[in-house]
């Protein structure tokens, strides 16, 4: 292992101790007398081979890991047992994707212990668990309530077995751990179908440009309104929370006769609105007349929509994206020069969190940008309210879902919040609130929604998912739907969209799906896990559809059904385990699918399908499948090859490669026309 690549310790109370004698393992795995805490004159408190770990430093109160090799309070565990959980244990501490609070450190020890307890009961080392049935089957039982934590821990060991040193429990293991310890999950979240979830996608989309379109014209009409208000309230703004109902500028009965008091009196807002051009903006996404309510009204909905949006390409959930601030926006190049661009949750620069980052499509900063100005609008008037006593953070780096903060508005506090986040709707309750959001019309399940929503989601309520019901959108669908959409983007018809989720795609699925450690910090880990369970349940579902007469090997039936023996000899939830052992291969190309194990095909099916189906004297490839319902799309492709041939100078290899896919594409549309023809 590198030691240089290591992060150094990353819990909060200890960082930016770079020269402390615990920051970083000289050795791997460390030396028994290395200082794993040390007391507050900088003494080691705990060394890496002691029996018990003491955390309580790091934790606020007493807290400590007992490791079970000596003396002390929990079931024992042998000497090479204890070794082997200490140097996890290490790999939590000091590898790259280090723990930052004690507790996640005790939670994570906690979680796997028993492993370790159990094997030394039976005199085995862990390592060895899976040659043994029987100790496995009382691991399995003793984590029948703790799948959805132990498998994700486990895959994040097996991931890191190069730089341990050894496997804990290999694939197999985990294969059957899966297989055999029943989920709490009862029924899977609803998979939103394609389009449903272009059409509130794309609409959310143009509700953000829509506002960015007229961003200056806003900001000058609320900064207009504000110093109306002040100067109604005698000069000072803090003077208007509240104001007398007869001081509002916007008085309908007051502007109609002169007054001598020296204060301004406009017959409605509407008149202002218009005057700015904002009055149809307003008058779009609002569903009621235009006021100084419809005008707040209209900044929480673009509140809301940014947090939507957020949503649906970030892998959050609603609690977490809630709470973004106005500096969560971040990019960063990794080692291999791509630029990834993230979201950062509550946190600050000065304290890390493991779960605080997500991975994100650049469009999504327009949604960020959105909420940023409407927080900054909104603490303007905060800021002047005599009630409130605000953070210099809530100053400097306000939450994007504030609170409303007009002097107009009857919400606006009169009092300090209990609470410094605001509780949110559920996505179906700010759709009833702003009815011009969506056409429920475009929600309506079809036929062709029902039937993808079934085959994407196990166990979908037959009551609440029917045809000609409006789909029940909800925030916890947006996470679910949008790792599946990451991962076979071409459920996706739209284009932009498309783009949008293969750009996030790629890096989801190198820092999810292959547990690259190239980015300065890590990554949150539930988004992670969901982005693992889609890809796996994905592989599974695309092989079970190969079993259709649309796909057909170009060597007859009897190799198509040598390819998908697998899929008669198990089911569906064996099929997952397969997937995620690594036994089943597939993925999709321009001309079907190819089950190809081992290596990957060096030309991959997709910008050069040459080798799929062969060309001269080469014969098509044994892993391929065709898809019939391609023969448009390949014919396309077909016409596209034949016309840069044309450009291409004879002779060179582009020209032989061009030629090669030229034939390897006319050999599929023959075989797929052969095999349609009465």
């Amino acid at each position: 292992m590198n030691l240089e690549q290591l992060p150094g310790l990353q819990v909060k109370s200890t960082l930016g101790q770079q020269n402390a004698p615990n920051f970083k393992p000289n050795c791997w795995p460390p030396k028994k007398d290395f200082p794993v805490t040390l007391d507050l004159e900088g003494n080691p408190l705990s060394l890496y081979g002691d029996v018990r770990w003491n955390l309580t430093v790091w934790n606020g109160h007493t807290a400590s890991i007992y490791f079970g090799d000596g003396p002390g309070r929990g079931k024992a565990v042998s000497p090479e047992n204890a070794a082997i959980l200490r140097q996890i244990t290490a790999w939590w501490l000091w590898g790259p994707d280090a723990v930052s609070t004690a507790k996640s450190l005790m939670r994570k020890f906690q979680l796997i212990r028993a492993i370790f307890y159990i094997c030394t009961e039976h005199g085995i080392l862990a390592t060895e668990l899976c040659n043994f049935p029987i100790v496995m089957d009382e691991v399995i039982t003793k984590y029948a309530t703790r799948k959805e934590a132990l498998i994700p821990c486990l895959v994040k060991l097996l991931l890191a077995r190069e730089h341990l040193g050894f496997v804990l429990i290999n694939e197999k293991g985990i294969n059957l751990l899966n297989a055999n310890i029943n989920s709490s999950e009862k029924t899977q979240t609803a998979y939103i179908p394609p389009r449903i979830w272009n059409y509130q996608v794309l609409r959310l989309q143009e509700c953000l440009q829509d506002f960015l379109n007229h961003k200056q014209e806003i900001i000058s009409c609320y900064n207009f309104c504000l110093e109306l208000y002040a100067h109604n309230a005698g000069g000072s703004l803090s003077d208007a929370f509240p104001i007398p109902r007869d001081h509002r500028p916007f008085h309908k009965a007051m502007a109609s006769v002169k007054n001598r008091s020296g204060k301004i009196y406009y017959e409605s807002f509407s008149v202002i609105a218009k005057r700015y051009g904002i009055h149809d903006l307003i008058e779009k996404w609002v569903n009621e007349k235009v006021n100084m309510r419809s005008f707040s009204r209209y900044f929480s909905l673009m509140s809301v929509v940014g947090l939507a949006y957020v949503l649906n390409f970030s892998l959050m959930r609603i609690q977490e994206g809630s709470r973004l601030r106005a500096n969560c926006y971040e990019t960063e190049k990794d080692d291999f020069g791509d630029e990834v661009h993230i979201l950062r949750g509550v946190t600050t620069k000065t304290i890390k969190d493991d779960n605080a980052r997500w991975i994100v499509p650049p469009t999504v900063k327009v949604a960020i940008e959105v909420m940023e100005l409407i927080a900054q609008l909104r603490l303007k008037s905060a800021k002047e309210n005599p009630h409130l006593i605000l953070s210099k953070e809530d100053i400097d780096n306000p939450v994007l879902q504030s609170f409303v903060h007009e002097p107009w508005s009857d919400n606006s506090p009169r009092s300090q919040p209990n609470g410094r986040y605001k509780k949110m709707f559920s996505y179906n309750e700010a759709i009833a609130m702003w009815p011009k959001l969506f056409d429920t019309s475009e929600l309506q399940i079809t036929k062709n929604d029902l039937e993808i929503a079934n085959r994407l989601t196990s166990g979908l309520n037959t009551e609440k998912f029917a045809i000609g019901k409006v789909w029940p959108l909800a925030w916890h669908q947006l996470r679910r739907t949008g790792a599946v959409n990451m991962l076979a983007s071409g459920l996706v018809t739209d284009t932009s969209l498309q783009y949008q989720l293969k750009h996030a795609s790629r890096a989801m699925s190198q820092y999810y799906g292959k547990n690259y450690y190239r980015l300065k910090e890590p990554l949150n880990e539930h988004a992670r896990n969901t982005y693992l369970s889609e890809m796996y349940k994905l592989i599974v579902r695309e092989f079970e559809e190969l079993q259709s007469d649309d796909h057909i090997s170009p060597h007859g039936e009897k190799r198509k059904n040598q390819i998908l023996h697998k899929i008669t000899e198990k089911d569906h939830k064996q099929l997952l385990n397969a997937a995620k052992n690594g036994d089943i291969k597939y993925r999709q190309t321009l001309l079907g699918g190819c089950v190809k194990s081992g290596p990957s095909c060096p030309y991959g099916g997709i910008n050069n399908i040459s080798s799929c189906m062969g060309h001269d004297n080469k014969l098509p490839c044994e892993s391929i499948l065709l898809d019939t319902r391609k023969l448009s799309r390949i014919k396309s492709f077909n016409e596209i090859v034949s016309i840069q041939i044309g450009n291409v100078e004879q002779g060179s290899l582009l020209h032989e490669s061009l030629n090669a896919q030229l034939e390897s594409s006319e050999r599929a549309i023959n075989v797929i026309e052969n095999i349609r023809k009465p």
